[in-house]
C-alpha cells in the first residue's frame, strides 16, 4: 500500500497491538501525527499501550506519555462502569423473561488480547420483535435512566442513557429499505440471533453473543454501512481482522459465502479484506475468499478510510435537516446522491444498487 513515514509507524504499532508483533519505527518517528491518526480512528488504547511499553529511546515525550497513560486510564474506568450498568439491565431483563444478545462492544472486545484496550461508544442489545417494547419499558424504568422518547418512535433501535453510558435496544440488527433484501437479511439474521448464539463469560456474569458466524459478518456489514454513510476507522476494521483470527477454523465458510454474495458484499468483503491483511497484518490463510487481484480498488478504499476515519466523514450538509416535512425530503433526496457519488468511484455496481433502491422507497436509506 502507498503509505506516508506516520501512517507506517501507526500500522507498525496497530499490529504490535493485536498480533505482539515487533515495532518497526524506521525514519523519522512524528508522535503527534501518529497519535492524531489513532484519534481519529478511535484506536487511541490500542496503540497508546504499546507506545508506553517501547524501549525508552523510542518512546514519547514525557508529556505525551503522561496523555497516553490518561487516556487508559480512563478508558478503563468507562468500561467498568458499562459493565456494571450492563449487568444490572440484563439481570432485569431476564428477570422478566427477556434474554438479549450482546451485539459488538464487550463482545468483539473479549477477541482481543487485551480486552480493556479497545474503545467503543453504544452498548447494543438484540432483544427481538415480540420483546421489544416490553424490554425498553424495563431498562427505562431502571434508577438513572433517561430517554428523549417513546420506545414508539424509535424505529430500529431505542435509546437509555445512565450519565454517559449509552444502551441501544435493539428490534432489529439492521433494516433494509428494500423488501426482499430486507426479507434475506432477516434469514440470516435469525440463523446468527435466535437460532445459533454462543455465551461468553464476562468478569464472571455470563451473556449470550451472535453466532461466530455472524459476529465476523455483521461486524463488517456494520463497518460496510459506515463507510457507505459516516465514515469508518480502522477501529472497526480491527475488529473485522480479530473475530476472523480467533474464529479461523471454526466459523462454517460455505455460510459466510452464502449470507455475504446474499447481501451483494463479496466485492466489498474482498477490497477491505486486503488491507486487513496488508494494513493491519492478519495472515493470508486467515482471511476468507481473499483476492489479491483488488488491490487498485483496495488502494481506493485504504485512502478514503484514511481521509473520513471513524464517523467523521466532513459533511455539514448532513447534519443541516430542516423540519420543513418539504425540505425535509428535497434535503433526504440531495444526500442520497451525495452518498452515491461517494461511493460510485470506488463500488459503482454497489452505489447503483443502493441509489435504485433508495429512489424507489423514498430517498430512505439502510438503517443500522
Amino acid at each position: 500500500m502507498n503509505m506516508t513515514t506516520s501512517e507506517a509507524h501507526y500500522f507498525s504499532l496497530m499490529q504490535a497491538a493485536l498480533w505482539g508483533t515487533p515495532v518497526n519505527l524506521n525514519g523519522d518517528v512524528d508522535w503527534h501525527e501518529i497519535m492524531g491518526i489513532a484519534r481519529f480512528h478511535a484506536t487511541t488504547t490500542l496503540v497508546a499501550d504499546v507506545a508506553l511499553r517501547l524501549p525508552e529511546g523510542d518512546r514519547p515525550s514525557d508529556d505525551r506519555q503522561a496523555k497516553l497513560k490518561g487516556a487508559l486510564r480512563s478508558n478503563l474506568f468507562s468500561q467498568i462502569e458499562s459493565k456494571q450498568i450492563l449487568t444490572k439491565v440484563v439481570t432485569t431483563l431476564r428477570e422478566n423473561g427477556i434474554e438479549p444478545v450482546l451485539l459488538k462492544g464487550f463482545g468483539l472486545a473479549q477477541l482481543y488480547p487485551n480486552p480493556a484496550l479497545r474503545q467503543f461508544g453504544d452498548n447494543d442489545l438484540f432483544v427481538g420483535l415480540s420483546c421489544f417494547h416490553e424490554a425498553c419499558a424495563l431498562v427505562r424504568s431502571l434508577p438513572g435512566a433517561y430517554t428523549w422518547c417513546m420506545e414508539v418512535d424509535a424505529g430500529r433501535h431505542y435509546n437509555v442513557e445512565f450519565g454517559k453510558v449509552v444502551f441501544e435496544i435493539h428490534r432489529v440488527s439492521a433494516e433494509m429499505t428494500d423488501s426482499k433484501e430486507n426479507a434475506l437479511y432477516a434469514a440470516i439474521e435469525h440463523d446468527g440471533l435466535v437460532a445459533h448464539l454462543q455465551q461468553i463469560d464476562l468478569d464472571g456474569f455470563p451473556i449470550n453473543i451472535p453466532s461466530k458466524e455472524f459476529m465476523v459478518f455483521f461486524t463488517f456489514f456494520h463497518a460496510w454501512h459506515h463507510f457507505t454513510t459516516t465514515g469508518v476507522g480502522w477501529r472497526q476494521v480491527s475488529d473485522v481482522a480479530m473475530a476472523l483470527h480467533v474464529y479461523h477454523g471454526q466459523i462454517d465458510l460455505d455460510k459466510l459465502r452464502q449470507w455475504l454474495e446474499t447481501m451483494c458484499l463479496m466485492q466489498p468483503w474482498q477490497a477491505f479484506g486486503y488491507l486487513i491483511v496488508n494494513c493491519l497484518g492478519l495472515p493470508e490463510n486467515e482471511m476468507p475468499f481473499f483476492n489479491a487481484s483488488c488491490r487498485r480498488r483496495a488502494q481506493k478504499v485504504y485512502h478514503r478510510v484514511m481521509a473520513e476515519g471513524n464517523f467523521r466523514r466532513p459533511n455539514r450538509f448532513k447534519n443541516q435537516k430542516p423540519k420543513n416535512k418539504l425540505l425535509h425530503k428535497l434535503h433526504a433526496f440531495i444526500l442520497v446522491f451525495i452518498d452515491f457519488f461517494h461511493l460510485a468511484s470506488v463500488f459503482p455496481r454497489y452505489a447503483f444498487k443502493e441509489l435504485r433502491n433508495s429512489l424507489k422507497h423514498g430517498f430512505r436509506k439502510n438503517l443500522f
